[in-house]
């Protein structure tokens, strides 16, 4: 019986992480407020899941830092990476521990610069493009809190830009 269920786990796995998925960067806090608050990390579960309001669902490990910033500031940045920017990524795979810094072009976390949105989040100011929201509601799992943000700012860099998704690199997270 073990074995067929190890068979069936295996297998859900690996369909599971053929689902097409991108590896962006949330961001919660307020950078003018409180700078400690300020936090970015990398996801890959979202995706849009109204039009009218535009609304995202974001997935966050329920013990997550950044989680914590977005319920306690209602709001949520949404950073889209270039498909180049595969080493960028990585950086926000684990906490960072010594948060925002000024560094000598502005605004840094793990070394990468910085943007702060008109709301005070913050995001990747190399970001292919962004989303800000502010929160409408959660979901709880055992595992993880699905928040839903409406989409109230956005913008994008100049140019045509490929997506970075997991498929670009030796990354998989679920199953």
């Amino acid at each position: 019986m073990t074995e067929l269920h190890d068979d069936v786990d295996r297998r859900t796995r690996r369909v599971l992480w053929s689902l097409p998925t991108g590896l962006y960067v949330v961001g919660g806090g307020d950078v003018r407020q409180t700078p400690k608050s300020a936090n970015l990390m990398t996801v890959n579960l979202v995706m849009q899941v109204a039009t009218t309001p535009r609304v995202l669902a974001v997935s966050f490990e329920t013990t997550s830092r950044t989680l914590q910033a977005v319920r306690e500031f209602q709001q949520l940045s949404l950073s889209v990476l270039h498909r180049s920017d595969r080493a960028v990524i990585r950086r926000f795979v684990k906490p960072v521990i010594e948060g925002l810094v000024e560094g000598p072009s502005g605004p840094e976390m793990a070394g990468e610069p910085v943007a702060v949105g008109m709301t005070g989040l913050p995001r990747l100011a190399g970001a292919a493009a962004w989303l800000e929201g502010k929160v409408v509601g959660e979901t709880s799992f055992e595992s993880h809190i699905v928040v839903f943000a409406e989409v109230t700012a956005s913008g994008e860099s100049e140019g045509p830009y490929e997506v970075l998704r997991m498929e670009d690199t030796r990354m998989n997270y679920g199953g």
